[in-house]
């Protein structure tokens, strides 16, 4: 399935590193350069971070989950006063109980420390695109987060004009982007996104777009690979 971006700009995204170790983190840096992200900062503690930000106001902000005091408070400011700032987490899959918290309070993708260069250099292009990405690992948590309160939910019970709200939702598109693609108006994208949480017992749209990783309406980072494909 081929990504759908809204963002279409050329430049190179600015990113920001959030790492305690100098090693690991120089090293993710020097990898996205290679790819053409331009690393406008690094940073080892949250208060650096802050500072950082708010010099730069990146496009990218990418931070260890385990190796930095970046919590959910940080991601929750961070996305209220710098909306147009992507931040994404970093993580190993056996942390992934923190995954869903993280995407609720703002973070739009979830990436595992298991993945190659080439699949994180990936995701990151599609990040930059306006998707939301997890990793193949951390959908695992997912459906295991989401069978627990999920008895009656199937994606048949959802409308064809739904399926594809949720579609676009799960791309990272907004409700004005969504009106323009479907050609309709932001009130009935509204309605549609209300209907949707409401038949599928959903809170916000990260867990929509979390619903729709499960049910295959997104394409995961193995999938964009050719090398992974299947025969």
């Amino acid at each position: 399935m081929a990504c759908l971006g809204f963002n279409g700009s050329n430049k190179p995204k600015s990113i920001v590193v959030v790492h305690h170790h100098t090693l690991i983190r120089e090293g993710i840096a020097r990898i996205l350069q290679e790819a053409d992200f331009h690393v406008v900062e690094q940073a080892d503690t949250e208060r650096s971070l802050l500072w950082l930000v708010a010099q730069h106001n990146p496009d990218i902000i990418l931070v260890d989950w385990e190796a930095s005091e970046v919590d959910l408070d940080t991601i929750r400011g961070l996305t209220e006063k710098f909306p147009r700032t992507t931040i994404v987490i970093l993580t190993r899959p056996q942390s992934s109980d923190a995954f869903l918290p993280a995407m609720q309070t703002g973070a739009r993708g979830c990436l595992s420390v298991n993945l190659s260069a080439q699949e994180f250099v990936e995701a990151l292009r599609m990040l930059a695109k306006g998707d939301i990405i997890i990793s193949e690992e951390m959908v695992k948590g997912v459906k295991e987060e989401l069978a627990a309160d999920q008895t009656a939910k199937t994606k048949d019970d959802i409308s064809g004009r739904e399926r594809e709200v949720l579609q676009l939702v799960s791309r990272g598109a907004t409700n004005r982007e969504i009106a323009e693609t479907l050609i309709v108006s932001e009130h009935t994208v509204k309605a549609h996104l209300r209907n949707i949480l409401d038949k599928l017992n959903l809170r916000n749209r990260q867990q929509a777009a979390a619903y729709a990783v499960q049910e295959g309406l997104v394409t995961d980072i193995k999938s964009e690979n050719p090398s992974e494909s299947t025969p």
